[in-house]
C-alpha cells in the first residue's frame, strides 16, 4: 500500500492560518485524518488525482479540528464508506458523521480495518485526548502512522511491538513535541534510537526543535522515500 501525503502543516504560521494538521492518502480507498482548511484538502486531493467516490474507509485518528475539519467536505461527495473514531470522541462529532450517512466504526482495541492495515485501538494518556493510530503490514516491515501521538510515541511503539510481536519498520506522522522542552526530547530520542526503528518521518506537531533532534540522531526519511 502505497502512502500519500495530501497536506500538513507544522509551523506557527501556518496554525494561525489554519493551514494546520495531516492528512494521507494510504492505498487506494483510505483517508487518515481530514486537515484542519478544508479547500486546501480538497484542492490536495484534486491535485493528487485521488477519486473521493472511490473512498471506503476514513480513519479520524482523534477529535481535534486540524485533524476533522475536512471530514464533512468528503462527506458531502461520498458518504457509502466506514468512519472509524476512537470510542471516546465527543458524542456530537459521532451524531454528526452519522447524520452524513456515513457508517460509524467506534474503535475501541485494535482493529483490522482492511487486509494488512489495523487501527492499533483507542490509546490515551492520563485520560484528556483519546487517540488510535494505525499500522500497515508490508515487504519491508510494520510502518506506523499517527496524528499527533498525544498518547506518547513510545507508547505507540510498544503497544505497535506488543500486538504484532516485530520491529517496525517507519514510524510517520505527528509526534507533538512541540511544546517539550529540550531535556525531555533528548530523553525521548534517545530512547527510540533503541527502539530498532529503521526510518522516521517526522511532521505536523512535532516541533522544530524535535525535527532537528530527530534529523541528527536517527534516520529520518522523506514519505517518498518510504
Amino acid at each position: 500500500m502505497e502512502i500519500k501525503l495530501i497536506a500538513e502543516g507544522s509551523t506557527k504560521w501556518e496554525r494561525f492560518i489554519r493551514h494546520w494538521g495531516l492528512s494521507f492518502f494510504i492505498g487506494e480507498d483510505v483517508l487518515f485524518d481530514t486537515f484542519g482548511k478544508p479547500k486546501t484538502l480538497m484542492e490536495n486531493i484534486k491535485k493528487l488525482n485521488i477519486d473521493i467516490s472511490k473512498l471506503k474507509h476514513i480513519i479520524i485518528s482523534h477529535e481535534h479540528w486540524d485533524h476533522t475539519s475536512g471530514l464533512w467536505n468528503v462527506l458531502k461527495i461520498n458518504n457509502k464508506l466506514k468512519v472509524y473514531v476512537c470510542k471516546n470522541t465527543n458524542q456530537k462529532i459521532k451524531e454528526k458523521i452519522k447524520s452524513y450517512g456515513a457508517e460509524l466504526i467506534e474503535i475501541d482495541g485494535e482493529y483490522e480495518i482492511k487486509q494488512g492495515l489495523f487501527s492499533l485501538g483507542e490509546m490515551t494518556k492520563d485520560n484528556i485526548m483519546y487517540e488510535q493510530s494505525v499500522c500497515m503490514k508490508t515487504e519491508k516491515g510494520l510502518i506506523v502512522i499517527t496524528g499527533c501521538a498525544h498518547q506518547g510515541t513510545l507508547e505507540i511503539v510498544h503497544k505497535t511491538k506488543q500486538l504484532f510481536k516485530e520491529d517496525i519498520y517507519a514510524f510517520i506522522g505527528g509526534f507533538h513535541l512541540k511544546d517539550s522542552n529540550l531535556h525531555d526530547i533528548i530523553d525521548i530520542v534517545g530512547k527510540l534510537k533503541h527502539e530498532n526503528i529503521k526510518y522516521f518521518v517526522p511532521l505536523h506537531c512535532t516541533g522544530k526543535k524535535a525535527v532537528e533532534l530527530f534529523k541528527s540522531q536517527l534516520n529520518c526519511i522523506s514519505i517518498n522515500e518510504i
